[in-house]
């Protein structure tokens, strides 16, 4: 199966087994079995014995791997090697140069998703994003602001995740994935959180509970109706260049973007992932 990009990836620890086929269950266009911050040090063993024995049955799987500079990122790597082809979460991505290193120990072509969460990370997402592993990069908010020394609050962050937008589109990557919101119970929050994101360029959102995903695709999946409306839009463009349709002007930014929409459901629907929503 080829890994794609996420848009509304769920993450589950990879100690909780149980939660696996939850998660499958959920929707998700992509899971991702976290061997990381979920995962305290002396379950590390636990976690990767429960990824080897899950059946992703062809979904689209990332495993979150600890940072390269951590001491269980070789554990992880052999973990992997056993495991085969899944997309790799990168935690704390900092270093391009380091990532190739690491990725000569592979016997597999691996997909990487950066998750950008540092400073040192931030300003060296330009080379993170350029790099031929790379599919895209992730926010990880919490760890960013930490290390940044402010407030874990988007709406103060909205400088540096724009910059991630910027960069993908610069470097020809897919859209980014915007940060967790990490309380599950507040589902206008949620409904709120994904909005900003998708308006400010974003591509999806990390989610960390099934209750989360539904609400979270309504915003970042393109619906059947969107899909009509778009193509009823180009085939009344095709021969004119600027005209006026449903009461306004339309013009080439605009066709433009129903274009890109069509594109996205038309592969969407190809990989399955919108299926759900017919």
């Amino acid at each position: 199966m080829t890994i794609f990009m996420p848009i509304t990836p769920l993450f589950v620890p990879g100690t909780r087994s149980d939660r696996f086929e939850q998660a499958i269950q959920s929707g998700a266009d992509t899971i991702i079995v976290d061997l990381e911050d979920s995962v305290p040090q002396s379950q590390k063993k636990v976690a990767r014995e429960n990824l080897l024995g899950f059946d992703k049955r062809g979904c689209n799987l990332f495993v979150r791997v600890n940072d390269l500079d951590s001491p269980f990122v070789r554990d992880d790597l052999a973990c992997l090697e056993k495991y085969g082809e899944v997309g790799i979460m990168l935690s704390k991505s900092e270093d391009p140069h380091a990532i190739t290193q690491w990725l000569e120990q592979h016997s597999v072509k691996r997909q990487i998703l950066c998750l950008i969460e540092t400073v040192k990370g931030f300003a060296h997402t330009s080379a993170l994003i350029q790099h031929k592993n790379v599919i895209g990069c992730a926010f990880g908010h919490f760890d960013f602001s930490t290390d940044l020394g402010c407030e874990a609050d988007i709406s103060l962050l909205a400088p540096y995740r724009a910059n991630l937008v910027l960069q993908s589109k610069l470097h020809g990557k897919a859209a980014p994935l915007d940060c967790v919101t990490a309380d599950i119970s507040q589902k206008v929050q949620l409904k709120l959180d994904c909005e900003d994101a998708k308006r400010r360029g974003f591509g999806g959102k990390l989610l960390i509970h099934p209750s989360q995903v539904k609400l979270a695709q309504s915003i970042f999946l393109p619906s059947k109706d969107e899909y009509e409306k778009a193509k009823k839009l180009v085939a009344v463009t095709a021969s004119q260049a600027v005209i006026q349709h449903e009461g306004r002007m339309i013009d080439k930014p605009i066709l433009k973007k129903a274009e890109q929409l069509i594109e996205k459901y038309d592969r969407l629907m190809a990989s399955k992932v919108i299926d759900a929503r017919q």
